[in-house]
């Protein structure tokens, strides 16, 4: 297997130097190619970036007094706005079995509107289905706040999970990637996964997150023809390494932004 030409190619594809169709013919072990490095990300920085946010991320959660909230949390968003000239924080969060209301379960709004705190619970209905529900609760002000500020701190890091934690990042009808985040965000994430090829040439990265940090190796996979192929660590690692990804496909944010600029 020539791991380099097949890094090329999908380096060429992946950094939008080239469309499919412009690499019919093309000479990639010539000069034909230039990759698009500057606008790019290769897929290890992508992912250590990602674990060292959250490794920072979890040593300040697990330093955080805990709000009273229920059995179980996932945070689901985190946003700020300015609306009729009124500043907003909100946390938005899943709550399992509640302490703050009798509903069996309910998305809390942690939020503060020019520095006050009015948080509130609702299933999130519309307003005119039945069985709506919105109801302001009091929370303790001050560790509300520094829930805030902490998630004011790694908005860019939850935005990245909940991008990556299952998304399908890129696809021309012949190429795609693709990756999936394991574990809890707020308890423990275990594994970053990247699948790219083609039809014919898949690569399975998975790669530990938390101290651990790196490829798993016994996990990663290297398919031809629907046939796995013994491929070495050191492979695994170069294509860890070398795999390129254009940076408009790394959040929603870069994509809308190059939605406008081809528009």
């Amino acid at each position: 297997m020539d791991l380099e030409k097949y890094v090329k190619v999908l380096n060429a594809i992946f950094t939008n130097a080239f469309k499919i169709t412009d690499l019919i013919g093309a000479n990639v072990n010539g000069q034909k190619i230039n990759i698009n490095y500057d606008d790019s990300i290769n897929l290890f920085n992508l992912v250590s970036s990602f674990n060292e946010l959250y490794q920072s991320f979890k040593k300040e959660y697990a330093n955080l007094t805990k709000l009273p909230l229920g059995q179980k949390i996932e945070i689901l968003d985190y946003f700020e706005f300015t609306l009729n000239n009124d500043n907003y924080r909100v946390l938005m969060m899943y709550i399992d079995k509640p302490l703050v209301t009798n509903h069996p379960d309910t998305i809390l709004y942690l939020r503060e509107i020019n520095g006050k705190l009015m948080p509130f619970v609702t299933n999130n209905l519309n307003k005119f289905a039945k069985g709506h529900y919105q109801d302001d609760i009091k929370l303790d002000e001050e560790l509300s706040k520094k829930y805030l500020d902490l998630f004011s701190q790694y908005n860019q890091l939850l935005k990245m999970y909940n991008y990556f934690k299952n998304q399908f990042v890129f696809g021309d009808g012949s190429n795609t990637l693709v990756t999936e985040i394991t574990g809890d965000f707020l308890e423990e994430l275990k594994t970053f996964k990247i699948f790219f090829g083609s039809f014919d040439e898949i690569t399975k990265l998975f790669i530990n997150l938390g101290d651990n940090f790196g490829l798993a190796y016994d996990e990663c996979h290297f398919i031809v023809n629907d046939k796995e192929v013994a491929i070495k660590n050191a492979d695994f690692d170069y294509l860890f390494n070398n795999v390129y990804l254009n940076k408009v496909y790394t959040s929603e944010e870069e994509r809308e932004k190059n939605r406008k600029r081809i528009k």
